[in-house]
């Protein structure tokens, strides 16, 4: 008779199977890749709108304290049709404001309605500025 493990192993208790074997670690391992290959490309999405809508918020809030630098200033900030905003502005890389119609944002804090062309990285967006305190809205 051949002897096996069970019988090679002392007091002739059979050895107990201990850890994974390197199939079952590979065949881990490769669904780990293939989920992960899924997965990516959408966190990667998310992490970019994240980031945009945050500079889209920043762009807006700095839109709407126009009339507190107005009042701070003591003088109006009047721009034309077509003028661009972001010298008044400390706008995220890549990104642009600039006016459709006149903004007048008078000395007292008060606000003229207008239309500004607000373009990201990403893409370019129309926002109108209400009466009369500067809140921002997206034209759509």
């Amino acid at each position: 008779m051949t002897p096996t493990s069970a019988s090679c192993h002392p007091r002739g208790e059979p050895r107990a199977a201990v850890g994974f074997s390197l199939l079952e670690m590979l065949v881990v391992l490769a669904l780990i890749s293939v989920m992960t290959a899924l997965a990516a490309p959408r966190l990667a999405s998310t992490v970019r709108a994240i980031g945009t809508s945050g500079d889209r918020a920043e762009v807006q809030r700095q839109i709407e304290d126009l009339p507190l630098r107005a009042r701070l200033q003591s003088g109006e900030i009047r721009l034309g049709a077509e003028a661009a905003l972001s010298p008044l502005l400390e706008l995220p890389q890549g990104w642009a404001v600039s006016t459709l119609t006149p903004l007048l944002v008078r000395d007292n804090g008060v606000c003229d309605a207008a239309r500004l062309r607000v373009r990201s990285p990403d893409a370019e967006e129309e926002w109108v500025v209400a009466m009369p305190d500067c809140q921002v809205r997206n034209a759509q």
